[in-house]
């Protein structure tokens, strides 16, 4: 079975946690409405003119919720998104192991990754809980009260650079990477019928983000919302206390 692997970041202390989510999604969105609707909902995402229910684990803590990956009644917030991966072996936790450490009972089980152990997330007990008819549709006549909508702008890429979203054109494995060292550059990579020059923003890189002009050799993908200004000869992105260059 495959598995979307994914990391959830504390606010307070940039600690993260790796958990495992079921890959029986519908959709992803960014599109997240802070506004508490029942129980210990988070708040609103909208995907495809609905409203879905978001929750993310259960934990006194501050969590950074950048993406929410949409199952069919409610919406599951994480930080990013490491990998879609194939699974073959699970641990199931028997019942006396439950019985020893109840707060286990929201993961499914877990398995071995990378010499890490993933806790899988246990979607079916959230189906089993949720209220019904939850999903709403979101109104297209009625004027609609203004919420508090957060849409990330920008790719922020190993905390180094950023790329407006506009200037993405793909973002692939690293598996058409061709080292080719010069002064400016670490290879090329060919993608429909166009090669891009790369550099690399990462000794241990998982993916290359294709812009209109160039590509990066990266390791971690950021979805971030920032204001954009003139700096000199370059523009910069500003978000949280940050302030980044962008990649033109």
């Amino acid at each position: 079975m495959k598995y979307y692997i994914c990391e959830i970041v504390d606010n307070n202390n940039n600690e993260s946690i790796k958990i495992a989510l079921e890959d029986e999604i519908i959709g992803v969105s960014s599109e997240f409405i802070k506004k508490n609707i029942e129980g210990n909902f988070l708040g609103y995402v909208k995907f495809k003119d609905h409203l879905y229910p978001a929750l993310t684990l259960p934990e006194k803590k501050e969590f950074i919720l950048k993406i929410f990956l949409i199952y069919k009644s409610f919406a599951f917030g994480v930080t990013n998104i490491i990998k879609n991966e194939k699974i073959d072996k699970i641990e199931k936790f028997n019942k006396e192991t439950l019985e020893l450490f109840p707060h286990l009972k929201i993961f499914s089980g877990y398995f071995e990754y990378n010499n890490e152990e993933i806790f899988i997330f246990n979607i079916d007990k959230v189906y089993d809980e949720i209220p019904e008819n939850i999903v709403v549709k979101t109104p297209s006549k009625k004027k609609e009260e203004k919420e508090h909508v957060i849409k990330p702008n920008a790719y922020v890429i190993d905390n180094k650079i950023s790329i407006l979203k506009n200037d993405i054109i793909s973002i692939i494995d690293t598996s058409g990477f061709c080292p080719f060292k010069s002064d400016e550059y670490d290879g090329f990579v060919e993608y429909k019928n166009k090669i891009y020059n790369v550099k690399k923003t990462s000794d241990n890189p998982k993916w290359i983000v294709i812009s209109k002009k160039m590509a990066l050799l990266s390791e971690k993908i950021e979805f971030e919302y920032g204001e954009i200004f003139d700096s000199e000869d370059k523009k910069v992105l500003k978000f949280k206390d940050k302030t980044l260059p962008i990649l033109e």
